[in-house]
């Protein structure tokens, strides 16, 4: 109910459909994206494609692009292990199980392998960035992280129109992103997301895709649908990102509620929680974000 309440107070009732704290990350992303002394960002080829984002009245914003956050991820970890891989080591197969405290302070996590075997690993700081998955974790050690399953869907189509913004679809729902890549007909691949649904429901609502499909052929009328899906993305209760030290525990930091702007503030978000940890100014104000604001309530 408190998730609940605060959500419909800052979408509703306040008329705030986008809290301006947002919009400043998402612009500061594209900083981080473009910014041409992080040579390790600038080498990774990930599909860049989008030169901006076509708005309904047919004006273009320019902070913004698409490409393929998977491609965009294993170059990034190839990037870093080769770069740094004296001190910075993937652990795979393991699942984050509890967050182990002692007195005041945060001293390490449970970890479990696929075989069911418990590790304990301790560290010094600890970061959860789990996604829908962040607020069960914390719950267990009484930290406050507002963070909830929204059902958000995707779909893959392609068309003969080739454009080079993302497009906004009527009504709001959502938008069409134009990807780099073309397929064998020689049409453009465009990704489609859109709907928040507050359901533990994962599977593919086809009233939903039909709904994106329709809006999408008003820029692409000889689209052709390639694949579909829905997912849970974390949305947290005033619809801004989490990205701070805990306000119980000095050593733990959280970085999740992105809802589906994942990938549009990801690097950005990195950045400001990196300059956090390490005592430093941040480029951007980080009191929007701190999880702090929670702490009088939230369960």
């Amino acid at each position: 109910w408190s998730f609940g309440t605060h959500f419909l107070l800052q979408k509703l009732l306040l008329g705030r459909p986008e809290h301006q704290s947002n919009q400043s990350i998402l612009e500061y992303n594209m900083k981080c994206l473009d910014d041409p002394s992080d040579e390790l960002v600038q080498s990774i080829d990930y599909g860049r494609w989008a030169i901006g984002t076509k708005l309904p009245d047919g004006s273009i914003k320019d902070m913004d692009s698409s490409g393929d956050i998977g491609l965009f991820c294993r170059g990034l970890l190839e990037k870093l292990l080769k770069e740094y891989n004296d001190r910075f080591t993937v652990i795979a197969g393991e699942e984050a199980a509890i967050l182990e405290v002692n007195g005041e302070v945060l001293q390490g996590m449970i970890t479990m392998d696929q075989s069911g075997n418990r590790i304990t690993r301790e560290a010094d700081k600890i970061v959860v960035a789990l996604g829908v998955n962040s607020t069960s974790l914390c719950t267990n050690i009484h930290v406050t992280c507002p963070v909830y399953p929204a059902k958000g869907h995707l779909v893959t189509v392609s068309s003969t129109h080739d454009c080079k913004y993302n497009l906004t679809l009527d009504g709001g729902i959502g938008y069409a992103a134009p990807m780099a890549n073309i397929d064998s007909e020689g049409r453009r691949l465009y990704r489609l997301s859109g709907f928040v649904d507050f359901t533990p429901d994962k599977d593919a609502n086809y009233e939903r895709i039909d709904a994106l499909l329709d809006a999408a052929r008003v820029h692409l009328p000889d689209l052709e649908m390639i694949d579909a899906s829905a997912c849970h993305r974390p949305i947290s209760a005033d619809d801004r990102p989490l990205i701070g030290p805990s306000a119980r525990y000095s050593n733990l930091y959280l970085c999740t509620g992105f809802g589906s702007r994942g990938w549009s503030i990801g690097l950005g978000s990195g950045s400001v929680l990196a300059n956090q940890i390490l005592g430093m100014p941040c480029d951007i104000d980080p009191e929007p974000y701190l999880p702090s604001r929670f702490s009088w309530g939230y369960k």
